[in-house]
């Protein structure tokens, strides 16, 4: 009883659509009469439309955002990078030595390494 409600509604689905198209080819369908009679129709599509054209400007805005915040993403890295390799080449021993006796503060290097004391 279900597929045949279903087959009922599909055949009067086609059979309007096959309605509007010989509508179409039998007279002018910019006539008034056409308009007025199908102006549902018509005021569903352009609807459609405006929604299609409106939801593809906003994909394309929200694509070329991706892009620029991946390209932002990158320069990001690349800085964190140079920075990251900046303060490996400040901390080295010898460039700490450096600094050190550039700024003049009297720290003497330990001789002998550290060591724990146990208890």
């Amino acid at each position: 009883m279900d597929n045949q409600k279903k087959t009922d509604k599909e055949k009067s689905f086609v059979m309007k659509v096959l309605d509007v198209l010989g509508d179409i080819t039998e007279r002018d369908f910019l006539s008034v009469e056409f308009i007025l009679s199908h102006i549902k129709t018509i005021m569903f599509a352009v609807l459609l439309i405006i929604v299609l054209i409106s939801n593809r400007y906003k994909c394309q805005q929200q694509t070329r955002d991706i892009v620029r915040l991946k390209d932002e993403l990158k320069d990001v890295k690349y800085e964190s990078v140079t920075r990251s390799s900046e303060l490996i080449g400040i901390s080295r021993p010898s460039q700490v030595k450096i600094l050190i006796e550039k700024q003049g503060i009297d720290i003497i290097e330990a001789d002998k390494p550290a060591y724990v004391l146990n208890d």
